[in-house]
């Protein structure tokens, strides 16, 4: 007779000094196509898809105009940036303290009751204010851990795209979903009853897949020395779930990413980040720009001059370009690197929103068809433009920050855009239409930021394109990156 022990606990994997040395993997990923490498690093991407979702329900609020009553005080206007940034002060702190999926999961929860409270009530202020403030809240939490989720479960030839696509896609995505039920949706709903819908569906959607594909990254257990469950979690994020040579190489790059963060202070890893949060933080308030309450309202303006209140194909249109940029340009930053589609990015919306001050500083102007046609087109161009432009952002905040202060430098850059949203709306003229003799003034703006950008885009911003994370820190330590490639 013998007896049968029991093991509890995770998997027992051979260590990694006991396996033997292998080539390098640089001829693997050469020799892969671009579809088989995505398909094998799939669960990375699926990982953090419910904070996709979140995304998503945050787009739609950040372009929804609700009902006209409601949102002439600028109070119902503030609230849902203001839930962003309490959102992003607890889940910077929270991101380090608990588990991930947690977090998703309860954000999942906030966006299935903001869109509860639309539906139950979509003519009371009170639930309007309520639901755009948990909404605000939801994307603030799950904002600063799908940063550092994608930093530290991405391989480092898929890490821009996963990022783009989750931050500047799905934002986007958001803005234009809005948009195109906003202008069709005339039946059994109203347009809040059905924006409540779509948003319990995103929460309910989300929730079950943070349950069930979410993934703790390998950095986290490393972290608390949990080398055995970091190593299943590495076998877990890619196709075949195997033990691989490259699972082995990829832990030994997290280790060492994970000692030279032990190696310094926290307020060493402060200073450290401190160059690449300030360029960040410039970087995240141009993309304010593009999404602004002046921009939505320019191109509206334009739209109500040149065509009858009922035609929604310039709004469409409008929308389908602000999504664009961003998907056309997340499946380059891999491949061409981050500052091509920046620095390209930032020279058109430098002339665009440059010829668009000139049009506006006419009073002529304003009232002319013709004039506010080209203006009208000139905007859809610019969201195009701005989408290429900001989307390297959103990869450049998983790469630029020491691990200690990443969670917390993040939410300061996403805190710092939602700041420079809050004063707009602040600063706002009300009855809304008296705003447009502000436009030329803000287009202004908008085009001298756009060429300080492009500047910085040149010489200050590193190219990371295949780079580590260890190597990612050690470009952005430096104030100026001349070289590109």
């Amino acid at each position: 007779m013998w007896s049968e022990t029991k093991q509890s606990g995770p998997p027992t994997y051979p260590a990694p000094t006991s396996i033997p040395t292998f080539p390098a993997l640089e001829t693997v990923e050469n020799s892969e196509g671009w579809l088989m490498r995505n398909h094998r690093n799939k669960p990375q991407s699926n990982s953090a898809g419910a904070a996709a979702l979140v995304f998503i329900s945050g787009g739609m609020f950040l372009a929804d105009q609700g009902s006209p009553e409601y949102f002439t005080g600028k109070h119902i206007s503030l609230s849902w940036f203001i839930g962003a940034i309490i959102g992003a002060v607890i889940g910077s702190v929270l991101c380090n303290k608990m588990y991930k999926k947690l977090i998703t999961c309860f954000a999942s929860l906030l966006v299935t009751i903001s869109g509860i409270l639309l539906i139950a009530d979509s003519n009371s202020y009170s639930a309007m204010l309520a639901a755009r403030y948990l909404n605000g809240i939801a994307l603030g939490l799950v904002f600063p851990l799908t940063v550092v989720m994608i930093s530290e479960e991405s391989v480092k030839y898929m890490r821009g795209m996963n990022a783009a696509a989750m931050v500047s896609f799905c934002f986007s995505l958001g803005v234009f979903i809005q948009i195109l039920y906003m202008y069709n949706w005339q039946d059994m709903f109203d347009a809040s009853q059905m924006m409540g819908t779509i948003e319990t569906i995103w929460g309910i959607s989300g929730f079950v897949l943070a349950f069930f594909l979410q993934l703790e990254s390998p950095v986290f257990y490393l972290q608390r020395g949990q080398e055995e469950m970091a190593i299943d979690a590495l076998r877990r994020l890619q196709r075949p779930f195997t033990i691989t040579q490259e699972t082995y190489e990829q832990l030994e790059e997290h280790k060492r990413y994970v000692a030279e963060s032990t190696e310094v202070t926290l307020l060493q890893s402060a200073l450290i980040g401190l160059p690449a949060l300030i360029k960040l933080c410039f970087y995240r308030v141009f993309t304010t720009a593009s999404y602004s309450f002046y921009s939505f309202f320019a191109f509206s303006y334009a739209s109500s001059v040149v065509y009858e209140p009922d035609t929604f194909w310039p709004s469409l249109v409008y929308g389908l370009c602000a999504w664009l940029g961003p998907m056309v340009v997340m499946f380059t930053l891999d491949l061409k690197g981050r500052k091509p589609p920046m620095i390209v990015g930032f020279f058109f919306t430098c002339c665009i929103a440059s010829t668009l001050g000139g049009l506006l500083n006419d009073s002529q102007n304003i009232r002319d068809k013709d004039v506010m046609t080209a203006v009208m087109y000139l905007l859809m161009a610019y969201q195009f433009f701005a989408g290429l432009s900001t989307a390297s952002s959103a990869v450049y905040l998983t790469e630029a920050f020491p691990l200690a202060v990443k969670s917390f430098y993040v939410s300061i850059a996403f805190i710092v855009e939602m700041a420079v949203h809050i004063v707009i709306i602040a600063v706002r003229s009300e009855p809304w239409r008296s705003n447009v003799y502000d436009l030329s003034d803000y287009f202004y703006i908008v085009g001298a930021l756009s060429l300080v950008f492009f500047a910085l885009a040149i010489v200050a911003m590193p190219e990371t394109k295949n780079d580590t994370l260890r190597e990612c820190l050690k470009k952005f330590r430096k104030i100026l990156n001349y070289k590109t490639y």
